[in-house]
């Protein structure tokens, strides 16, 4: 796979045109590793891919109105966002949008599906039959059986427990309730109004007060009250009683009165009903109830419960009235309520056996987690409650943290808790969790996908820091990922070249200039100063950069007389005039076991000289070059002509002489103290100390931070500090 950008004005990439070479062989995994020190591009690339990702405009956010060039294309095909993948440093708020796609086995999922399929469709039929009753069509399918389970205080996933459950109670007959919708019955606003102290006393009284009248009644009584002479009209009318000629006898008053047809029951029944309902008692209490049902909410309730007065009663006990209703919808739609629970009931085996499969089922989700415990060090763990939903019903994961200090026993936190006592560290670890789950989800899905790291190791300790690097190495090796790391550690991208094995080709560097960003190949993999030596008689610039190093290895195996001639080289000293090019081959060649027959060219001229002249050299060409000897050689020459200013102007050869070690420092400070109003001239000094400590005792094993420098900076301070 070949990726060629051509770019301009992106976030402050002012004119970038590359082809990066991610072809896999054998023994090549194609990755490409990129060292871009900062300001130069790494962070405005990596926003450039997330917004291709994010199917968004890239634009230049400082000048806006710059023209926004951004042409990116895999194999000369433009790219798209499914082929693109953009792992930032650290996001704290990142999760992986699919994560439940990793909990779910496809098996599993199909065997229930299929086993439910038939339930599923006779429950979604109930369902739509008593919502419609319920007048709740609209969100039938999605509130309804929700809202009956809360009624019976029931978790929604046991949904067809519960008609299973109810089903086999023997209930009265509620046929009654079957024309009331539930929205009249159980208006918000009116339950509010109904739960208040003074309401509720008011209906209770009402009550009271109907109870007495009932019993009272010679017809009606408690066990008998006009809910249950209704069922009995009711119950004669459906058997077709009065048809075969039967009639009913009922005692009113002591007296018997005769009932030949269902219209002659009702209108005793009803007479009797009205008796109790319009009596003058019951009538001031309901006018109570009524006065306080006077708001625009409770209008409308106001109305039904006049016209549906006997009713109120049910009132008293709000929960199991809202029980009756919903047994009431259920024998309305009787055969498909028993069409389903007979269904589910031959399913239910099968099904069971499902879903504690789905409990204990070893998904990728585990895989992924058992992944992050063996090789990140954290002190928490991670676990997934509802698996068996998620598997099986698609609902969200329900993740639970176990937090761990190694004092007493772990604590289950929730993830708002976690991350406040989480340390940085810790909290880009979750981090790098999250990222794994989304490149498990990748890999499961059929394209290709170049997958670009912004520095994703960035401020983790040593041993996280590789195992993210292991992690990198193994899913290089998958086929359809293509791996782009942008760093700007020179020491992580040499950790990721080699160990992930980039080749030379594809370990590359950036450059900025005023007009444009060049990406070249990265020459500093190895230790340079190996590479310097075998060149030292015919490069100046190897010759002269190696000056540090070689002091600073005299220094560790004790050549106590070469580090101090060296020493001489990166410090103005007494002899710092007088050291030759043949000096320094014999030191060479006593150090360096494997440069016994060095022979070096013009061997009496004067390495400071030398040194001046190569910088004079590279300060007329003026190009951003990358090349690491070339900055060492200006950190030195910037270096000895400020201790030259400062020595001449300080003036003082017994205090310059006395100084043992870090002399720029302290001819420095006795610079300040002398001329304390010299402010500019303080602060260009001052540039010294501050850039060149680092790049003048660097070793082979550090020298990422003389890379990182702009080669610009080191010509302005050299011009500056020569024309002091």
């Amino acid at each position: 796979m070949k990726l060629k950008l051509s770019l301009e004005n992106c976030y402050g990439i002012n004119q970038l045109n590359k082809e990066f070479n991610f072809t896999k062989s054998v023994g090549n995994d194609g990755v490409n590793s990129l060292y871009a020190p900062n300001g130069t591009l790494k962070t405005s690339l990596a926003k450039t891919f997330t917004d291709v990702a994010n199917e968004e405009e890239t634009k230049d956010l400082i000048f806006p109105d710059r023209v926004t060039k951004r042409d990116i294309t895999i194999d000369n095909v433009a790219i798209t966002p499914e082929q693109i993948m953009v792992i930032e440093s650290y996001n704290e708020s990142y999760s992986s949008k699919q994560l439940s796609t990793l909990l779910v086995n496809d098996t599993l999922k199909k065997q229930y599906d299929t086993a439910l399929k038939e339930v599923d469709e006779k429950r979604t039929a109930l369902v739509k039959a008593i919502a419609k009753l319920a007048g709740k069509k609209g969100v039938a399918i999605n509130a309804f059986p929700k809202l009956i389970c809360e009624i019976f205080d029931k978790p929604e996933k046991e949904f067809l427990e519960l008609l299973v459950k109810l089903q086999q109670e023997k209930l009265p007959d509620y046929s009654r309730y079957t024309d009331y919708k539930f929205g009249d019955l159980f208006n918000d606003k009116v339950l509010e109004v109904i739960a208040k102290g003074d309401f509720a006393k008011e209906l209770s009284d009402y009550v009271d007060t109907y109870d007495k009248l009932i019993e009272q009644s010679t017809v009606l009584t408690k066990s008998f009250n006009h809910q249950k002479a209704g069922t009995v009209s009711k119950s004669l009318g459906d058997t077709d009683f009065f048809q075969a000629k039967h009639s009913v006898n009922i005692s009113v008053d002591g007296e018997l009165k005769l009932a030949k047809n269902l219209e002659e029951l009702n209108e005793i029944l009803q007479a009797e009903q009205d008796k109790v309902l319009n009596s003058y008692d019951l009538k001031q209490k309901f006018a109570k109830i009524d006065n306080k049902l006077n708001t625009k909410d409770t209008a409308a309730f106001r109305n039904f419960i006049t016209d549906n007065q006997e009713l109120l009663t049910d009132y008293k006990d709000i929960p199991q009235f809202k029980k009756v209703v919903i047994k009431s919808y259920l024998q309305a739609q009787q055969s498909l309520w028993d069409d389903l629970v007979i269904t589910y009931k031959s399913n239910q085996a099968m099904v069971e056996s499902i879903i504690q499969q789905a409990k204990a089922e070893q998904t990728l989700w585990e895989t992924v987690v058992d992944t992050f415990n063996e090789r990140f060090t954290v002190p928490f763990k991670l676990s997934v409650k509802n698996q068996d939903e998620v598997i099986l019903n698609g609902q969200a994961p329900n993740v639970e943290y176990e937090f761990n200090d190694g004092r007493d026993n772990p604590q289950k936190v929730n993830e708002e808790s976690l991350i406040k006592v989480l340390s940085q560290g810790e909290k880009r670890a979750r981090y790098i969790l999250n990222v794994l789950f989304a490149i498990q989800i990748k890999k499961e899905q059929p394209s290709p996908t170049l997958i670009v790291i912004d520095d994703i190791a960035d401020s983790f300790n040593y041993k996280n820091k590789y195992a993210i690097v292991e992690y990198l190495q193994e899913i290089a090796g998958v086929d359809k990922f293509h791996l782009f790391s942008l760093t700007h550690n020179f020491d992580f991208h040499r950790i990721i070249s080699s160990r992930v094995g980039v080749k030379r080709n594809n370990r590359l560097m950036a450059n900025r200039s005023v007009d444009k960003t060049e990406i070249t190949q990265e020459r500093y993999q190895n230790d340079v100063f190996s590479a310097w030596k075998q060149e030292l008689s015919s490069n100046v610039g190897y010759l002269l950069a190696s000056i540090p190093f070689a002091r600073n290895i005299a220094d560790y195996c004790g050549h106590k007389a070469h580090y101090t001639t060296l020493t001489s080289l990166l410090h103005i000293k007494p002899d710092t005039s007088d050291i030759k090019v043949s000096h320094l081959q014999n030191i060479y060649k006593g150090i360096f076991a494997d440069q016994r027959d060095l022979v070096l060219p013009n061997q009496e001229n004067i390495l400071k000289d030398m040194i001046y002249d190569k910088s004079e050299e590279l300060l007329q060409g003026n190009t951003d070059s990358i090349e690491l000897e070339n900055k060492v050689i200006l950190a030195i020459a910037i270096r000895l002509k400020a201790e030259e200013f400062m020595i001449s102007q300080i003036n003082d050869s017994e205090f310059t002489l006395a100084i043992a070690k870090d002399q720029t420092r302290k001819l420095f400070n006795k610079y300040c103290e002398l001329f304390p109003s010299e402010l500019t001239t303080k602060a260009l000094l001052d540039q010294v100390n501050l850039m060149t400590p680092e790049n003048i005792h660097l070793n082979s094993f550090m020298y990422e931070p003389i890379l990182d420098m702009s080669a610009h900076r080191l010509y302005q301070l050299y011009a500056d500090i020569k024309d002091l």
